[in-house]
């Protein structure tokens, strides 16, 4: 014990351990966990950890700005990513640096406060330009020269916001002389002088009279340390400040959080003002600056409250919280999310009295059957006229979800092999559904094989359309989330008749209309007259509606009769209503009026990363991605097929579904040895990650179950991307690299793919 002692009392092993930088280390995982979470979130992104599926990584590591990745979207992150380690740094210094009194003897004590706070910042630092290094040079195959010119750059960013930062302290620090006059040494107090400031105020609402402390600790709750960082090559023993005032020594810390406190309020005000500018092409920042600009924002909020609230912040802050939550259900707090273009002043009785009665008391199953039939005579004509079959194969294209890689996969696949088989694809194909970005990418194509029926464009085959759908959606998705929807919503925008405001839904829209050159920029009507005269495909989208589980039917045309699991309300006692047709129900809002791209939107809203829209009912009607139902489009398409079953067995000869999937065929994962966690957590994570394979299994049921009624062959081909490429090699994002593309375009032409195109051509050509 005695060795152990004097080894603790070394001056050498004082100085290690008592050196500030070490000290701050040991607070912050001691005191300031809050602090940390917000590394160890931004970490876990930029190592891959977290986020992956969704390719959060690289939107750090490989960041975008108008469409480039450079030196300037090097350097806005490297800004960005200053910004970030400034505001750590200042929320550090307002709630701790009352632990450590001697800082308040020193001149420019923030500017030394943030030298010794440099061990997290440059762990995190070097771990994240050592990512991007690796990515850039054994992902992306760039030369080394580049390399360094675009960590150069972000590192360049990242010393512009610290320097601008600390030249403002410099500016307006406070030490001991310019608060009191005098140098701490010339101001040793004795017991008479303590009485001269008997008070000091902590933050805004905490007052602590001296006469009421007994001991320093209780006052100051102190850390020692007796080394500390003067510059960043020169170590300094630390000043006793024993016998210093107290009460002055928390003058000057006050005065330093008061000009801090100003500094993170200034960015919070000028991030704002930024956000009016977002829709500005040059104000499109990569999506990881907007993680870290939020990133940042909160952490200044932090230091903020802490300093006005002091011990309170913790309990005002759930305080807050559970105020908020409970106001917000009433409409002046509730945010809500539009579909644009219908109207939202009169709502509709959402139950199911109401849906069945309106049902019932139109009747209008059987004249949309007839009028189906019609446009499927349409269909047969024109393909017979061409073909002179008297039964052709009639074709059900199912696109899944899955971001951009979806998008671009269902997009490439289709238009390609339409390529391949001569037009016959799309001429055969009679809907096309299912969820999220698989619909983007599908969308796309059917305007334009509508622009090429018009005479409007003269090649539907073009490798850059491929590129244009698959260009960047996540970036001012992200900027909005972050300046707009997760702050104060105050911009508008006029639809019409209509006035909506402006969140991460519209920039969703606007962008997905400037990357496909606004041909999307249409009515849900604006498609009635060509399907109905089957000049393109049916397009049916189906949102999951979250209050029920029920789906929404939307497409231009009358559908009732996909509302119903049985042929017709009279042939069961007490019909099940499964699907709310959206252009009936809300056909006094002018249902027909709703702008494509929200259709589009509805069908992809991807929880956090697209809002839940919201409809014109009592209640209001939630709807969120397809695929929480429906994530193939095989449930809509073997539902419609039942209810035409008796024109498909006579006009047809066969059914061939074309299916495109970014993932691999269900296979067996065997039952491995578990660890605690994943005894507790496994019955949750196996059902979320899960979802899509169980509805596999449930639509080869269904397939299975429609021979049974349908006389004519049932053919599926499959476009399985997750055959060629694995999940893990591109992320299910609205965010694609350039080597992404270049790999989903590639996998096209693979022996596996190109196998289900020759499958197709025995099925289409006779």
């Amino acid at each position: 014990m005695k060795i152990w002692k004097r080894w603790t009392q070394h001056p050498l092993f004082r100085g290690v351990v008592y050196f500030f930088p070490f000290q701050l280390l040991m607070l912050h995982l001691q005191r300031n966990q809050g602090l940390l979470l917000f590394w160890i979130l931004i970490a876990g992104y930029i190592t891959n950890t977290i986020g992956t599926d969704y390719g959060i990584p690289y939107l750090f590591l490989y960041p975008e700005y108008l469409g480039e990745v450079n030196v300037f979207s090097y350097a806005i992150i490297g800004f960005a990513w200053g910004g970030f380690i400034m505001s750590f740094n200042i929320s550090s210094f307002i709630i701790n640096s009352h632990r450590f009194p001697f800082l308040a003897t020193l001149s420019r004590p923030f500017m030394k406060f943030t030298l010794n706070n440099f061990i997290i910042p440059t762990i995190f630092t070097v771990i994240y330009i050592y990512k991007i290094v690796v990515l850039l040079r054994f992902n992306e195959f760039i030369p080394w020269t580049n390399i360094y010119f675009l960590t150069g750059a972000f590192i360049g960013g990242m010393l512009l916001f610290v320097i601008m930062a600390l030249g403002y302290f410099l500016s307006f620090h406070h030490d001991y002389i310019t608060v009191f006059g005098m140098h701490p040494e010339m101001h040793e107090v004795d017991g008479t002088e303590k009485k001269r400031i008997r008070a000091v105020r902590i933050g805004l609402i905490e007052k602590i009279n001296l006469k009421n402390i007994k001991h320093r600790e209780q006052f100051l709750n102190e850390w020692n340390v007796e080394t500390y960082l003067m510059n960043p090559f020169v170590i300094r023993r630390a000043r006793s400040a024993e016998h210093y005032e107290r009460a002055k020594l928390m003058k000057v810390f006050h005065k330093n959080h008061i000009y801090a406190t100003i500094f993170e309020v200034v960015i919070f005000i000028s991030l704002l003002i930024f956000g009016f500018f977002r829709e500005i092409p040059m104000f499109k920042i990569p999506a990881g600056a907007s993680i870290l600009l939020l990133s940042t924002m909160l952490l200044m909020l932090t230091g903020a409250i802490h300093f006005v609230l002091r011990r309170w912040s913790l309990v005002v802050f759930i305080l807050g919280f559970l105020i908020f939550n409970y106001f917000s259900k009433y409409s002046a707090l509730n945010i809500t999310n539009y579909a644009y273009g219908i109207d939202y002043q009169h709502t509709v009785i959402y139950n199911p009295d109401s849906i069945q009665q309106q049902l019932i008391r139109e009747s209008p199953f059987d004249d949309d059957k007839q009028f189906h039939e019609i446009i499927l005579n349409k269909w047969k004509k024109k393909i017979t006229k061409v073909h002179k079959q008297r039964k052709p194969p009639i074709v059900f294209i199912n696109c899944s979800g899955g971001g951009l890689k979806s998008a671009l996969w269902s997009f490439y696949a289709i238009q390609q092999s339409d390529k391949a088989l001569n037009g016959e694809l799309f001429e055969h194909t009679y809907m096309i559904t299912g969820s999220s970005g698989g619909m983007i990418g599908a969308s796309y194509l059917r305007e334009l094989y509508l622009m090429k029926q018009l005479n409007i464009i003269d090649d539907l085959y073009d490798d850059s359309l491929a590129y244009k759908i698959s260009s960047d959606l996540l970036n001012p998705v992200a900027t909005s989330a972050v300046l707009n929807d997760f702050l104060i919503r105050i911009q508008t925008f006029t639809e019409g008749t209509y006035r909506y405001p402006k969140d991460r839904g519209y920039a969703f829209e606007r962008q997905l209309n400037e990357n496909t050159d606004y041909i999307l920029d249409k009515r849900l009507a604006d498609y009635y007259f060509y399907e109905q005269n089957a000049i393109i495909p049916l397009m049916v989208f189906t949102p999951a509606i979250t209050n029920d589980g029920k789906r929404l039917i939307i497409s231009p045309l009358p559908m009732s009769f996909m509302s119903y699991n049985a042929l017709s309300p009279e042939r069961i006692s007490h019909p099940i209503i499964e699907n709310i047709e959206f252009s009936r129900f809300f056909r006094n809002n002018h249902a027909l009026n709703l702008r494509f791209t929200s259709a589009i939107r509805m069908n992809a809203t991807f929880p956090f990363i697209l809002p839940t829209v919201s409809l014109p009912s009592r209640p209001s009607l939630e709807v969120m991605d397809a695929g929480l139902r429906d994530n193939y489009g095989t449930r809509t398409s073997i539902t419609y097929l039942y209810h035409l079953k008796e024109w498909i067995n006579e006009n047809t000869g066969g059914v061939i579904f074309v299916r495109t999937h970014d993932s691999r065929r269900l296979k067996y994962n065997p039952r491995y040895i578990r660890s605690f966690a994943d005894n507790l957590l496994s019955p949750l994570g196996g059902l979320l990650n899960n979802i899509t394979k169980v509805q596999l299994q449930e639509n080869d049921q269904l397939i299975q179950l429609a021979e049974g009624w349908l006389s004519v062959p049932i053919n599926v081909v499959d476009f399985r991307l997750g055959e060629v490429i694995t999940d893990a090699e591109i992320s299910m994002s609205l965010h694609l690299t350039t080597k992404e593309k270049k790999q989903i375009m590639k996998a096209f032409h693979h022996p596996i793919i190109q196998h289900a195109v020759e499958q197709l051509r025995q099925l289409l050509i006779p």
